[in-house]
């Protein structure tokens, strides 16, 4: 008979369900995981937002890259980015880049510069172009541009072991090949890239050729396209 009233005592126990410390430390485990999960959810959508980024950044910044690729290897002259001026392209040194180009058959004159139009920090790649006997003949395309979300440079010297400092045009001398060769025969592009779907944290997509003219080969003079219209 004991025993009997001992077992219903126990299963009256065990009907009762969770005390309410037991119910707490429950509920805080729940949350402390749920938190972990969310927390691990977040980080996988911010990192997928800055993949699709760097994916769409880096499309707009081979774009152009591929752009001026073609007009350098059918260019006649290249001129030396670091002789570029303000009053010339709008621009610092090594922010533009200007080819006397058969690109399409047709000699032109094209210029290429990263510059902050709007000044919000962010800057464009723009492209336009010239009849090579201006200004007797006007022919002058406005500029056009090819890419956004230009991370700009802090510097206009670059230095070739460092290339965090590389403007988007420079003479690269450690790759010339040739002696005699023109000041500007190889000129490396390089475009960091950053749009607005990547995190503050996140790192520019960097885009980065070396690109190789023609005029050391065909003596062309570098008098070419040097008279240059207003920006």
């Amino acid at each position: 008979m004991r025993r009997q009233r001992q077992a219903a005592r126990r299963l009256l126990r065990d009907d009762s369900g969770m005390t309410l410390t037991e119910l707490l430390v429950a509920m805080m485990i729940f949350g402390v995981l749920m938190a972990i999960v969310m927390a691990v959810m977040i980080q996988l959508m911010q990192l997928s937002k800055d993949n699709m980024g760097r994916v769409s950044a880096a499309e707009n910044a081979r774009l152009g890259v591929s752009q001026i690729d073609r007009q350098v290897r059918s260019g006649n002259v290249i001129l030396d980015p670091a002789l570029e001026s303000l009053a010339g392209s709008g621009v610092d040194p090594y922010y533009s880049l200007r080819i006397f180009t058969q690109a399409d058959g047709d000699s032109r004159c094209v210029q290429w510069r990263v510059i902050d139009a709007d000044g919000d920090g962010s800057g464009e790649l723009q492209y336009r172009e010239w009849d090579p006997s201006y200004p007797v003949v006007v022919d002058v395309q406005p500029w056009g541009v090819v890419a956004h979300d230009v991370v700009l440079g802090t510097g206009t010297t670059p230095d070739p072991t460092d290339p965090a400092t590389w403007p988007p045009f420079w003479k690269d001398t450690t790759t010339m090949v040739a002696a005699g060769s023109t000041p500007a025969q190889n000129v490396r592009i390089t475009l960091h890239v950053k749009n607005d779907e990547m995190r503050d944290s996140a790192k520019p997509v960097t885009v980065s050729t070396v690109v190789t003219g023609r005029n050391t080969v065909l003596g062309y003079s570098e008098s070419n396209c040097s008279v240059i219209p207003a920006p």
